[in-house]
Formats: structure tokens, sequence, C-alpha cells
């Protein structure tokens, strides 16, 4: 029983246990980013850490823990200048040997040729600083009426070298604009900085109710039942009558001077004008005033306009307040005359026409005033957005001349290219000589056979520039070297973060299955935790990083239990791929436990199934596509290629078929060396051997792809193949 319970750390629930059952000889662990993988390998690395002072693992086999996470890369590498020695079991008790002499006189004359080829290289590169300058030249000479127009938005970039630095750093526009479009919108900007303005806002108006309308179109009579009415209407004088009312005095005739019955004529002429009649003078006068206060609001609305910040004398909106103005004060005078004289029938002027008119432009106006406003309070954003249109312009301007730079360099590139691999060639027979080497001398010490081991892997993998030696034989440590830098060269933090990852891990797998003192060798009683071994290494190092693993942990059987976790799809499965035959009627392969860790608010645990993740047939086909395209390294072509042949050919029932035609593939190129070699490998079940037929280290991807599609071809799927690489072609004819 092997049992891990984990609570209040990190993403961890503080309130409840999350179980890892690890009792399984391989638990492996499928989580994302941040999911809390990170915490199961961290607990194990460190478990006197107060932060998991409320987690416990359960085991009565497990004494010793060794664990490969981030914090072991920091502590063994990135924070140490040397490493601890790994002794292996049966070189525990032997004593010291003399220090191996690295240099020879064959080794000198490689390096010289070496060097002589790193100065051709070196007279390219400068080749291409000419080029590089050139394209510069005609960028900046191309550009100079933009710039001219622009010049604004190119401070620190006005001559030639910074210019032609800065359209490097700029994105290609996906739309087309001009210099002067771009400079009108700078000239809206600048004129908004610092100066907000206010919007405009037509003051309330009235408007005359349809009673009183009508009352303007029709005139306004006194009753018709009194004894002067038919003959005042008949004269016509209603209006002058009822003006003349306000001078009767005494006795005396207002109209005519003489004598007459004062009291009886008023009475007659307030029955004339009656109540009615009055009402409607009311309601006339009335909507005069109103329409007065109009007006004068109206006169200060024109003010106020005349003198915004956004208006002169000839701006449309400026001609529309004065033309609503008018169209106002000739309704009021309309209004007083009825007043005056309401027998007139007066057709009202029409003040919605231009008020509608002024309304839309009063909009239109405030729209230009809000978007200033907007310019003004986010200045120094819209510049900047602007700046970045500015920029891309000219860099769309300037594509041919690009296009021209990428393919000079390109043709120096392959001239360099050819160089850096007669480079590669004589380092690989420097290999063969210091290998030739290290077999006559011997073994350094007792921790030299890790150093062999470690350094084949790199070179194996690839990974060269670097290597770990020997520090101190009698403390017994290590260190990396770098052939080009001093001694005391911090070398691990120039590596890569993939090479970081892969010495380290490395170095981890080694300690496995060794110890780091003479005396005691590491208990088999023990638990190994491996966390994302290849979470920041290239997808070139899959295959091999999860072969280390099947044949120096799991089939070594170096501990009693194995944790692995992985947020890679494709290592995952590639981890399952190496458990063996995978049965279609189980979970997980024998004495294995598939676990998935999941995070919404707080992280858990579940069971997985492996046919849930087995689902990656295609990732397959693209990663030889990668290859083809050079986007990947041919290191992996091998066991991708078999990969593939399992998965299709088991899927299409052709294992014997494929079985067929690769040993006759291998009987045909059996003069051809290589060829040969390639489908016998080729032939043998996926994994189930470490050797490599590129350990050489040199690949003719062309050469491997070649030969891998004559796979298909003699099984008749070449339809296939052509799909999966998305490759188009006649079938071709099969070779005798």
């Amino acid at each position: 029983m092997a049992q891990l319970r984990i609570r209040g750390v990190r993403s961890y629930a503080p309130d409840r246990d999350i179980c890892f059952d690890l009792s399984s000889k391989v638990t492996l662990i499928y989580g994302q980013n941040g999911s809390g993988k990170s915490t199961v390998s961290g607990y194990f690395y460190d478990q006197q850490a107060d932060k998991y002072r409320h987690c416990a693992f359960e085991s009565p086999h497990i004494s010793h823990f060794q664990v490969f996470n981030q914090e072991y890369i920091d502590s063994k590498f990135a924070h140490s200048d040397y490493q601890p020695g790994i002794f292996t079991l049966s070189e525990a008790n032997q004593e010291s040997q003399d220090k191996i002499n690295s240099n020879n006189k064959e080794s000198a004359k490689l390096s010289a040729r070496t060097d002589k080829l790193n100065e051709e290289i070196a007279e390219k590169e400068g080749m291409k600083a000419t080029v590089v300058d050139r394209c510069a030249s005609d960028i900046f000479n191309r550009t100079v009426n933009d710039r001219k127009i622009l010049s604004d938005f190119l401070d620190g970039a006005k001559i030639k070298r910074s210019f032609y630095e800065r359209m490097v750093a700029t994105p290609l526009p996906e739309v087309r604009t001009t210099a002067e479009a771009l400079a009108d919108k700078w000239r809206m900007l600048s004129q908004s900085e610092g100066a907000l303005a206010a919007e405009i806002h037509i003051p309330r108006t009235t408007v005359l109710t349809e009673d009183t309308i009508k009352l303007m179109q029709e005139p306004v009579m006194p009753a018709s039942s009194t004894q002067f009415s038919a003959i005042i209407q008949k004269i016509g004088n209603a209006d002058w009558v009822r003006q003349g009312q306000h001078y009767i005095h005494d006795d005396i005739c207002p109209f005519c001077q003489q004598s007459f019955d004062v009291m009886a004529f008023s009475h007659e002429l307030i029955q004339m004008f009656d109540e009615s009649y009055q009402t409607s003078l009311g309601a006339l006068s009335q909507a005069a005033e109103r329409l007065s206060e109009d007006c004068d609001a109206l006169a200060e609305f024109e003010r106020r306009v005349a003198t915004h910040a956004f208006v002169d004398e000839g701006s449309q909106i400026l001609a529309l307040v004065k033309a609503v103005n008018k169209s106002f004060q000739i309704l009021l005078q309309q209004l007083l005359t009825k007043v005056k004289e309401p027998s007139l029938q007066i057709h009202p002027e029409n003040v919605q026409q231009p008020f509608l008119q002024l309304r839309k432009e009063v909009d239109a106006f405030n729209t230009r005033v809000r978007e200033n406003n907007r310019l003004a309070e986010n200045f120094s954003q819209e510049k900047q957005n602007l700046y970045a249109e500015v920029m891309a312009h000219l860099r769309g301007i300037c594509e041919e001349f690009f296009i021209e730079r990428d393919r000079q360099l390109g043709e120096l590139q392959n001239e360099i290219g050819a160089r850096l691999r007669e480079v590669s060639t004589l380092a690989a027979d420097k290999k063969t000589l210091d290998d030739e080497t290290n077999t006559l001398t011997g073994q350094l010490s007792d921790i030299q056979l890790t150093i062999n081991s470690i350094n084949a892997n790199l070179r194996l993998l690839g990974i060269t520039g670097f290597e770990i030696i020997c520090h101190d034989t009698e403390m017994k440590l290590y260190r990396l070297r770098r052939g080009s830098e001093p001694e005391k060269a911090e070398v691990f933090k120039s590596l890569s973060e993939g090479e970081k990852t892969m010495v380290a891990f490395l170095y981890f797998i080694e300690s496995c299955s060794g110890s780091l003192t003479p005396e005691s060798i590491h208990p088999q009683n023990k638990l190994i935790v491996i966390d994302d071994p290849i979470s920041s290494l290239s997808h070139n190092y899959i295959y091999e990083v999860a072969a280390l693993i099947k044949r120096k942990i799991i089939k070594a059987a170096a501990a009693r239990h194995v944790v692995i976790l992985t947020h890679n799809m494709f290592f995952f499965q590639e981890i399952l791929l190496n458990s063996g035959r995978l049965q279609d009627n189980r979970e997980a392969p024998v004495n294995w436990s598939l676990l998935r860790i999941i995070k919404s608010d707080y992280s858990s645990c579940e069971t997985l199934s492996m046919h849930e993740m087995l689902n990656e047939y295609q990732a397959l086909w693209q990663t030889l596509k990668d290859v083809r395209d050079e986007k990947t390294q041919p290191v992996v072509l091998f066991n991708t290629m078999r990969n593939i042949l399992e998965y299709y050919f088991s899927f299409a029932c052709k294992n014997e078929k494929l079985k067929e035609v690769l040993e006759s593939l291998a009987t045909e190129h059996s003069d051809a060396g290589e060829y040969d070699s390639f489908y016998r490998a080729i032939n043998r079940h996926s994994h189930s051997d470490g050797r490599n037929i590129f350990s050489t280290g040199v690949i003719d991807k062309e050469r491997y792809l070649n030969m891998f599609r004559k796979v298909f071809i003699h099984t008749d799927d070449y339809e296939h193949y052509l799909a999966m690489m998305g490759e188009s072609e006649e079938w071709p004819e099969r070779e005798a």
C-alpha cells in the first residue's frame, strides 16, 4: 500500500483530503498546467516544508524518495556550480585514476580545420550583414516622401539603421492606407490635445397648440345677439370698437363725441365682447408671451453657438440657428398682430422644418465634440494606436525589399549550412577519436561511467556544445563544461530551457540506478517521482525521454513505485505504449494506474482509462511532416515511423503483410548497408530495443522518408501514405 493525502496546499481544498493511490508499480498522472501536479512532486521533494503540514504519505515499505521536478533542477544545477558524483555499483570501491588526456595531435588537426570553416562561416555572416544594410538603404529611400509627411512619428528612427530596425519589428499590415489619410487623423488628434469642448443643447421651446393655430387662421368676432353687433359686423369695425371702449369717459361717446347713455352703451359693449371672445384673446396673448420667452432663449442660444470654439461665421450650424431665430420672431410678430386685430386671418409661420434641420445639425455637431473629447481624454493611447498604424503603413510599402533580402539571406544561409555540416562531420570524427581514447585510457574514476553515460545520451539526442566532466576526483564532483568558455564559466545559465532540463534529467536518471556515495547504494525500497520531464523540452525529445524512463527506471526496477506526472498528451501516450502490449479489455496496463488531476474551484483526482487518451495517430504523421518540412530535428524519425506502422497495420489487420514486406525490402537492400539496417530495425516491435540506427547523429531525412514510403507502396497502402503526408502524385511503379 502506498497512499498520498494532500490538503490545504496551493490549489487543494483546505477542508478535505485528496487521496492518490500510488500502490501500483507505475502510476501515470495526467493534468493540465495549473491543475496541481507540481504539488504532488513538491511534497515528495520537501516533505518537511511547513506548507505540507496537513499532507501525508503512508507506506510500510518506502523509506527513500527520488524526485525530478523544477526544484530538483534548480537545486542541482541552477544554484550550484558542481554536482555530486554518482557511483555505479560495480565501481564503488575502485581507486581514482589519472585524468584522461583530452587532446592529441589528430584532435589538433581536426580543431584547426574546424577553425578554418568557422572563419568562412563568419565571412558569410558578414555578407549577410551587407545584404541587410542594402535592404535598409532601399527601404529608407523608398519611404522618403511618406516619412516627410509622417515625421512626427519617427523620433528615434530618422536615420537609416534605426528606421530599418523599426520596420523589422513591425508586422505586415492587413489593411492598406495612405500617408495623407494618416496625416489627417494626426491633425484631428493633435487638435484635440488639451482641448475639451462643451456640447451644445437647443433650449426647450413651446409648440403652438392646434386651438391656437385655429384661432390665428380664423377671425375672432364679437357676439351677434346685441343691438350693436349687426351694424358693427356690417361695417366691419369690431376691432376698432373693442379698442375704443377704453376711452369711454362721462357721457361723451368716444367714437362720435356726442352725448349718450354711458351705462346702456357700456352694457351693450360688454355683452358684445363676451366671455368667449375674451377667452380666445387670452389664449392668443398667453401663446405670444410663451413665444416671446422662446425667442429670448433662442437669442441666448445663438450667442453661445457663435462663441463656441468649433464654430466660425461660416458654420452651417450658426446659419441654421439664425434661421430658426428668424422664423420664431416672425411667428411672434404674427401672434402680436392677431392679438391686436383678432378679426384678421393669419397663416402661422412654419418653425418646425428649420427646427428639425437644426436638431440634426446639433446632433452631428455634438458627435464631433464627443469624438474630440474622447481623443483629448485618451490622447496618449490614441497617439500610440496611430503610431502603430503609421509604422504598419511604412512597413507595407517596403515589402518588396524584405522579400529580396530574404532571398539573398537564404542563399547565404545555404552556403553556411554546407560548412556547418562539414563542421558536424568533423565533430563526429573527433567524437570517434575521443571514444577510442577513452577506451584506451580506461575509466577516469569510479564516477566516470556515469559521466560517459550522460555525455553519450546528450550526443545521441543531438545536444552538443557542452558536456559534463569530472571537476574534482577527490571530492567526486561533476561540473558542466563548454569547450570555448573558461573553466569557471556559468555554463548552465547559458543553456536553453530544453538543454537545462535534459542534462538535469539525464543526471537524475543515472542517480536512480546509482548512489551519491561509494559507501551506500540507494535501497530498492524507494519511490521515484518524475514531474513533467518534457515540460520545457521540444517535441523532439519525447520519445527518448519515454524510452529512458522505460529502460533505466521501469524495466530496470529501480524503485518499488514510479510516479510520472505530465501535461503533455503525446508524452502520456508514449509512456503508455512503452508499457507493453495494451489490452482492449483493461482500463490500464497490468500493475499500472492511470490518474487525472482536474481543477475547478479546487484540485481533485480521478481514475482514467487509457482508451480515452489513445487518439493521436494523426499526431505521429504530423511529426513526419514536420521533419520533412525542417520544423523538427530528424532524430525523431525512427521511433515515429515504428509507431505509425504499429498503429496502422494493427488496426488494418495486416501485420503479416507488413512483416513480409519489411523482410523483402531488407533482403532487396542487403547490399546497401544502412538501407538494410533500416528495414531490419523497423521490423522490431516498437521500442522493444534500445538500439537506434541513427546513433551516428548524421541523418539523411530524405533517404529515410523515401524508404518509409516504399513500405506503403509494397503493402498497397500508398494512397494512405499520400493522404497522411498531404502529398499528391501518381501511383509509382513498384520495383521488380
